[in-house]
């Protein structure tokens, strides 16, 4: 993610090795102590480290951002290691109101310092002018493991071809369960996609995918607030996405995209032949998805909810309000 940083950002890549790694977590401390930070803003398991760093830095506020992506089934996910450190954390922000009601619930001593801030994305400098040619080229975006069901993505194409003519669809993300990436290459053998399917693997700039894609496609069976959908959605592009986690907010309840049940190859299926038969219909949905997705979860939307907690004396001395609109947050 460097490359997205402007120049002027001061950054330190310390390229750690694993939770071990004793010697980068004591060039994280040193670089601390010397800066001094108002605020350590850590994510998901890196929680372990920013609560040991915390106890050297007591006048610095911790942050930990959960975007844990199973929301559908937190109770079966108690992540127990949180009884031991959340005496460490400052405040909680979660990227869905499942999650913020659930630490709230968890940890009482919390339920004011607890706060749901959504997700946010980059806007396209220009949104492609989308048309249907001779090949329908579909998108998802999502780490490769279980909870982002691409089989059933898979499964949904079988038969599509005859109903539209020739397609391509082109899986991006991070190989982070090697039997799931096994488990997709044997469904596509399976079914006979090899020609209709690319995995792309890793992509740290997704941009070019949404400009040439008509369509793209969201089939976990449990999400958080996915910044796919996001990206999707700044960039204009038709979308089905399965209903869970955050996806209805995100789309209106369907007025932005077709919102499916998960785990249903079927209705998946109808809902791709729905947007490719109505397609200049989901053009101009494409356009009040971006509308909508840029006001509620733009940057400025992100900022204007952040600064308040993280850095309240921040704001109160130096920012006007219509500075959060601004696209450089360099502060």
């Amino acid at each position: 993610m460097e490359e997205y940083l402007l120049p002027s950002v001061k950054k330190f890549i310390f390229k750690k090795k694993g939770k071990l790694d004793v010697f980068t977590f004591f060039q994280i401390l040193s670089l601390l102590k010397k800066e001094a930070p108002d605020v350590l803003h850590v994510h998901q398991t890196s929680i372990f480290w920013g609560a040991l760093l915390k106890k050297f830095l007591p006048n610095t506020k911790l942050i930990w951002h959960d975007h844990f992506g199973m929301s559908e089934q937190l109770d079966q996910h108690p992540r127990k290691e949180m009884d031991y450190l959340i005496s460490s954390v400052d405040l909680i922000i979660s990227v869905n109101e499942k999650i913020e009601s659930y630490w709230k619930s968890r940890f009482p001593i919390m339920a004011d310092s607890t706060y749901f801030i959504e997700n946010f994305s980059g806007k396209l400098t220009a949104v492609p002018e989308r048309k249907l040619g001779s090949t329908f080229k579909i998108i998802n975006i999502a780490n490769f493991r279980r909870q982002k069901d691409q089989l059933t993505l898979i499964r949904s194409l079988t038969g599509l071809q005859e109903k539209l003519g020739d397609f391509k669809v082109y899986l991006l993300g991070e190989f982070v369960e090697k039997d799931w990436v096994t488990a997709i290459k044997e469904e596509i053998d399976a079914l006979g996609f090899q020609e209709q399917i690319e995995i792309v693997g890793p992509v740290v700039n997704v941009t070019p995918y949404i400009e040439m894609a008509h369509l793209g496609v969201l089939s976990s069976e449990s999400e958080g607030l996915p910044v796919a959908l996001l990206e999707y959605g700044m960039g204009a592009l038709p979308t089905i996405a399965t209903n869970v986690g955050q996806c209805a907010d995100v789309l209106g309840n369907g007025s932005l995209g077709e919102l499916i049940p998960s785990k249903s190859p079927e209705q998946l299926h109808e809902a791709i032949l729905k947007v490719f038969n109505k397609y200049p219909q989901a053009i101009q949905r494409g356009y009040q998805f971006q509308e909508q997705t840029e006001a509620n979860y733009g940057p400025s939307n992100f900022f204007k909810k952040y600064v308040p907690i993280a850095l309240p004396s921040f704001e109160q001395k130096w920012l006007s309000p219509n500075q959060y609109d601004k696209a450089d947050y360099q502060f």
